[in-house]
């Protein structure tokens, strides 16, 4: 696997404001059973630390830092939990994070686990909340534990993640719920929207994200089985599958539109933002960004397909203008290509790489389209769709 920088793919580049990871573990403990590390990894294999990922990311912040650039918000992590049991004697996600203390650099950290609550975690975590440089999403599948449990069985109960949400928030911690991965009728179940919003309100939840699950046929059948949701109208979520690889396929994005749509409208009541993860469904975003990014400060944000439609909600896009747009934004203080000449090559050419990707898909209608349900091209235009 490559480091630091996700990979270039049709969903990442157009869509993900938080390309640069940080995965401190070759595996994880939880044994979730939607775990996708299974598509990188051995998940079988006990985990051991990730040396060359904390290097590579102390000589990134020493550069960035040194250079007084504005850093690129890093995600700990994506594949693996950083705080699962390993880390009480290995500490390599304490390892980073008192790197990211030392040279100002924003972590968005992601986690199951209660560990973070826990000093030495703890006491760090909490000074780089003092300067802005850290947000905290707390991970949840759904909010019975007994569902959650036949999920995620070695992880601890979503009701102890929750009491970490209120414990961290109370401390001034930026607490963001991540709804992951997202199942239809099972998530929120047959809670009431109103009342779910407001029991977040008083965790100190300051924004929620949802990422609809997606997995192979085969399983992705067996993960609904076992929660009970049958009849569910599944999409492809790949736009082409390569030759020997696994189809990927997700709750199609109407069938989630609806919960989704509810969710944002209630936490808005209550001035929690809402975001999609890796949906396109930006007509439900009430931030200026799907991570929670905007809790931070003095960082550097890339342009994705969301600023693209923002602007073609107040006029239709010319396909033949994208350049211009992109020149105007990058003008406006959005990383791009022509103002990465001072970061490091090693973030700097697969940036540049997700860009290039991010203008094809933009003039591609088949992409575009697959990419998000609420943007087409038509007549050569880039406009946007209302679903619902």
């Amino acid at each position: 696997m490559v480091e630091l920088v996700i990979n270039v793919s049709n969903i990442i580049s157009p869509l993900c404001y938080s390309l640069i990871r940080l995965e401190p573990y070759t595996s994880c403990s939880f044994n979730c059973i939607y775990c996708y590390t299974q598509w990188y990894w051995d998940r079988s294999s006990r985990p051991s630390v990730r040396i060359r990922a904390i290097k590579e990311f102390l000589s990134i912040a020493k550069k960035i830092y040194t250079k007084s650039l504005k850093p690129i918000p890093a995600r700990l992590s994506t594949l693996v939990d950083p705080y699962q049991p390993v880390e009480e004697y290995k500490r390599a996600s304490l390892r980073i994070m008192k790197i990211a203390l030392k040279y100002n650099y924003p972590l968005i950290i992601n986690t199951k686990s209660t560990l973070i609550t826990k000093d030495p975690w703890r006491k760090i975590l909490v000074k780089l909340a003092d300067e802005n440089l850290a947000l905290v999403q707390i991970s949840i599948t759904s909010l019975d534990d007994n569902i959650a449990r036949k999920l995620e069985p070695l992880a601890p109960s979503s009701t102890h993640r929750l009491k970490v949400a209120k414990e961290l928030s109370s401390e001034g911690i930026p607490v963001v719920l991540r709804l992951s991965p997202y199942i239809p009728r099972v998530s929120i179940g047959n809670l009431d929207y109103e009342d779910v919003a407001g029991f977040f309100k008083d965790l100190g939840v300051k924004h929620v994200i949802v990422e609809g699950i997606r997995f192979t046929r085969p399983e992705l059948d067996y993960i609904l089985n076992t929660v009970g949701v049958r009849g569910l109208e599944l999409e492809s979520y790949s736009l082409r599958v390569i030759e020997g690889g696994r189809p990927l396929y997700k709750p199609s994005r109407l069938a989630l539109y609806g919960e989704y749509s509810m969710l944002s409208r209630e936490l808005a009541k209550h001035n929690i933002s809402f975001a999609t993860c890796k949906e396109g469904l930006f007509s439900l975003h009430t931030s200026s960004d799907c991570c929670g990014m905007y809790l931070l400060k003095n960082y550097a944000l890339r342009i994705t397909l969301y600023e693209f439609y923002k602007e073609a909600l107040k006029n239709p896009i010319d396909v033949d203008k994208i350049g211009e747009i992109m020149d105007k934004l990058c003008s406006s203080g959005y990383l791009c290509s022509n103002n990465m000449d001072e970061y490091p090559k090693r973030i700097r050419k697969p940036f540049r790489n997700h860009e290039k990707k991010l203008l094809r898909i933009l003039r591609s209608r088949e992409h575009l389209t697959h990419v998000t349900p609420e943007m087409d091209i038509v007549d050569n235009k880039i406009v946007v769709r209302v679903l619902g």
